[in-house]
């Protein structure tokens, strides 16, 4: 099974990916975690996101995407649980709206098919916070190159993943609660879907 938890920079996906791999492990099961954009990739590519142009940067990220597709699909196939930090949405969010893919959505598509082959997760979760809570979640931990978008970028991202979550019949999930309440909802209704 693939699940996939996402949501804007600050949502909280982190903590619910390691308390719900947690969970799944004193069930006895095999979890791995399957993310594009790690602390490693960060570190590495801080500087020249700062200075190529956004062409390069979606090239590079869909690089990132496909590795993250193909090391998903080897831990399905081991019988792993496999927890997404973002999918493809997260593409399809930022590229719907902003840089050169924004006007070419043959292009758009085209390059989503190359990097996750029409793959979608079984079962997806939207963290659906107020830009006023990310903005300090994210000044809290310290902000990276996309936590420095100003406050209309990242509304109009919340409202692309809320758009995709819907469309994908996605759990909408409140994650301006406590950690331990948003939680337990995902556990929940990831034991029926086990």
């Amino acid at each position: 099974m693939l699940i996939c938890i996402t949501g804007v920079d600050g949502c909280g996906k982190g903590t619910q990916i390691y308390l719900l791999k947690e969970a799944l492990k004193r069930l006895g099961h095999s979890v791995s975690i399957s993310k594009a954009y790690g602390d490693a990739e960060k570190e590495s590519l801080a500087h020249f996101f700062r200075l190529w142009d956004d062409l390069a940067i979606t090239m590079a990220f869909q690089a990132l995407h496909r590795q993250q597709y193909v090391n998903a699909m080897s831990a399905l196939k081991k019988g792993n649980i496999v927890i997404a930090d973002r999918w493809d949405e997260s593409y399809l969010a930022y590229h719907t709206q902003f840089g050169y893919l924004a006007t070419h959505p043959v292009l758009r598509k085209k390059l989503n098919e190359m990097a996750f082959e029409g793959y979608l997760p079984d079962l997806g979760f939207l963290l659906n916070v107020s830009v006023e809570v990310t903005e300090k979640r994210m000044t809290a931990r310290g902000k990276d190159f996309f936590d420095e978008k100003d406050t209309e970028y990242h509304c109009k991202m919340g409202k692309a993943y809320l758009k995709i979550a819907r469309e994908r019949d996605w759990y909408v999930i409140d994650g301006n609660r406590h950690p331990d309440e948003i939680h337990q909802e995902i556990f929940s209704i990831v034991r029926k879907k086990l």
